[in-house]
């Protein structure tokens, strides 16, 4: 049962405009014994950390709307503790200071496999 005024735990909050991803990764995760929730958007994710307490983020850089790096730092406000894991296609120089300044735990490239995120999710929650 659930406590009163305390939000529920779900491992992972999954955030990507690309509905494919978003089933691909969320399947793998599920498999692997995670509770995943899915976003399309970064705002939709913002609302979803209103409702609810998550592990780990794991965002897309580039979405419409609110971006990776800035759903990152609202992140950092609302769950200060939650691990953020960024996921990006972008080859900008800049983009791992972007993320350390954001708050970012870890980049990875886009064309990341299943196993390398679940690494990454390990190495961040440190189990």
């Amino acid at each position: 049962m659930q406590q009163q005024g305390r939000k529920p735990v779900t491992d992972i909050l999954l955030v990507d405009d690309d509905q494919d991803y978003l089933h691909q990764f969320g399947r793998f995760l599920k498999g692997e014994g995670l509770s995943v929730h899915s976003a399309l958007s970064g705002e939709e994710a913002v609302a979803c950390m209103e409702q609810q307490t998550y592990r780990v983020l794991i965002t897309d850089l580039n979405m419409p709307g609110m971006d990776g790096l800035s759903l990152s730092r609202k992140a950092a406000i609302t769950s200060p503790k939650m691990p953020v894991i960024m996921i990006t296609g972008s080859i900008l120089p800049e983009i791992p200071w972007l993320a350390e300044e954001a708050g970012i735990a870890k980049v990875l490239a886009k064309a990341v496999n299943p196993e390398e995120l679940l690494m990454a999710i390990r190495e961040v929650l440190e189990i």
